[in-house]
């Protein structure tokens, strides 16, 4: 399962900097076409495992921390890109399925919104994160 984690971050990482990559490489245009209509089901995805991470490792985490603090900032820095990411991706999707125009819906995409412009660092962060935690397990 932890492998499921690591490779969905990293992808979903690489989605948040599209940008970046197609700024530089506009022929991957036709990659990413074919990935977009998914990346709501990818956030989705990352949104819970995220969550159940968190609350099912955080007392792991927080010894890790004291025990290897760089472990231990990497392991944090991950699962929080994870959920941030999950959201990202996640939240327009999760809007299509809540019935209404709630309160709590209209704040969640508003702060969905606020969190777009912070994407490409958040990706950034998931794949070093990713990409470290491969190196560390390998």
């Amino acid at each position: 399962m932890f492998w499921v984690h690591v490779l969905a971050v990293l992808a979903a990482g690489i989605l948040a900097i599209s940008g970046l990559i197609l700024a530089k490489q506009p022929n991957a245009k036709e990659i990413f076409d074919k990935v977009i209509p998914y990346q709501g089901f990818l956030g989705v995805g990352l949104l819970g495992l995220g969550v159940l991470s968190l609350v099912s490792n955080l007392k792991l985490f927080l010894d890790v921390l004291k025990a290897a603090p760089l472990h231990g900032i990497v392991a944090i820095a991950f699962v929080a890109s994870e959920i941030v990411l999950g959201f990202l991706f996640g939240m327009p999707l999760i809007a299509k399925w809540i019935p209404g125009d709630g309160p709590a819906e209209q704040r969640a995409v508003a702060m969905q919104k606020r969190l777009a412009g912070f994407s490409t660092l958040i990706g950034v962060i998931g794949i070093v994160t990713s990409v470290l935690f491969i190196l560390w397990f390998i």
